[in-house]
């Protein structure tokens, strides 16, 4: 017996609707950007360290992070489905303004590690309603294909932009006052996503709110069939998947390791600021033009640069001094940009939007499953092996990455642009009751 999750078309909205609709485009756009906007980031591992934590226990915070992720990623992206993306997206909101606020007052780890579950939950609710929401916008509004993909990439760029300029405001607030200024600031600016909810209307889906995703089963049932189109359907869907579950740690580890890179080279910490700025430049430059990109080199050679290139990032960070060093920072930056923007748009154009942010929802709760186990054993491996042997370890274990996980997506790719599937190839997904 075979269910099918299909796209239904929903009722052309009227005029009305329509402009309400159009403002969920920059209303989106903004809510990123608050949300993403971490002033305090670029002195996160200092600001730790000043509170007497090491790398070890610092890793065991963002542990912390992916296990709140883990234990509410999933149910808010289906919930997102099933409630509306508005109503998470404002949750998410109030959790995440809360997180930023109790930074001002944890000074322990165990207070800390309030802070980082408090800020998981609102992540992990607003993480995949409010690129749902920007995808159902579009599809409503009856946007072709490349549109939905240009507005996917300026999404991201945005909330790149948002890092950059929260980084360069973060070395201007410690230049006029000190670290607990930033962090003031941090806790005031959290509050923002709450102020653009507002602003966003729910955007028309086939089914009714409350209504399982998929017609005649129970809830519990949608969401296994919705695993099983992720993970059974397609080869190519299941190594995006996997790819977008596994890949993102050979960016993020460097990244959390940088600040403590620039310590150990000498670099005065009001410099954290600027220098984070300018990588993160990079991020939104390349995430903005991801598409014209893979245009111009094709899927294949993309992904093979986006697998190789943590590998020389790596040596470059372990065996070079500061501005070689640099250069390898930002090919993390770079290829951050880059392959989010790829994978994810190959992902969201082959899944339904009755049950997108329950995709991307398992996506991240993937991602932060991976985190958390190898996590710890990171930032063990610093206390133990150091910094250079560590680096050179996590650049042969990018390799390692990119023969298990991204080679077998590039030999299913087909000749041509395989992440802009015709619209028609994805009109029905089917699955198979177990």
């Amino acid at each position: 017996m075979e269910t099918k999750i299909k796209i239904h078309a929903p009722t052309a909205p009227n005029s009305q609707e329509r402009r309400l609709l159009r403002r969920n485009i920059p209303s989106s756009m903004w809510l990123r950007f608050f949300y993403v906007f971490g002033i305090v980031m670029p002195l996160i591992v200092p600001l730790f360290q000043s509170k007497g934590l090491d790398m070890q226990e610092i890793f065991a915070l963002q542990t912390i992070f992916a296990l709140a992720m883990l234990v509410s990623e999933v149910p808010s992206g289906y919930l997102a489905d099933v409630f509306g993306r508005r109503n998470i997206i404002l949750v998410g909101s109030i959790a995440a303004g809360l997180g930023h606020s109790q930074l001002l007052f944890a000074d322990s780890f165990a207070a800390l590690a309030v802070y980082e579950f408090t800020l998981g939950i609102g992540a992990s609710l607003l993480s995949g309603a409010d690129l749902a929401l920007l995808y159902d916008t579009e599809l409503a509004l009856g946007k072709d294909a490349n549109r939905q993909r240009r507005v996917v990439g300026k999404l991201y760029s945005v909330g790149t932009f948002s890092a950059a300029i929260s980084a360069a405001m973060c070395s201007m607030v410690l230049l006029a006052g000190g670290i607990n200024e930033v962090v003031w600031v941090q806790a005031i600016i959290g509050w923002g996503p709450l102020c653009v909810v507002y602003f966003l209307v729910e955007a028309p889906r086939p089914h009714k709110p409350s209504e399982p995703v998929v017609a005649n089963t129970s809830h519990w049932q949608a969401f296994g069939q919705i695993v099983q189109v992720l993970l059974v359907q397609s080869a190519i869907l299941r190594q995006i998947f996997l790819a977008l579950c596994i890949w993102p740690l050979t960016t993020f580890y460097a990244t959390w390791l940088l600040q403590r890179i620039w310590q150990d080279q000498g670099v005065d910490l009001i410099h954290f600021g600027w220098l984070w700025a300018a990588l993160t430049l990079l991020t939104a430059l390349f995430s903005r033009f991801s598409h014209r990109i893979e245009a111009l080199l094709g899927p294949r050679i993309l992904l093979g640069f986006i697998g190789l290139a943590p590998i020389v990032g790596f040596i470059a960070l372990a065996e070079f001094g500061f501005l070689l060093g640099l250069l390898g920072a930002a090919i993390f930056f770079i290829i951050r940009g880059l392959g989010t923007v790829l994978l994810t748009d190959a992902l969201n154009r082959r899944i339904s939007s009755d049950y997108r942010a329950t995709a991307n929802s398992l996506t991240s709760f993937g991602f932060r499953s991976s985190f958390a186990l190898t996590g710890p054993m990171v930032g063990f491996g610093f206390d133990v092996w150091g910094l250079e042997v560590l680096l050179l370890a996590l650049g042969l274990i990018s390799g390692v990455l990119f023969l298990v996980i991204l080679c077998p997506l590039m030999r299913s790719l087909p000749e041509g642009r395989v992440f802009r599937k015709q619209q028609k190839d994805m009109n029905s997904l089917t699955i198979k009751e177990a």
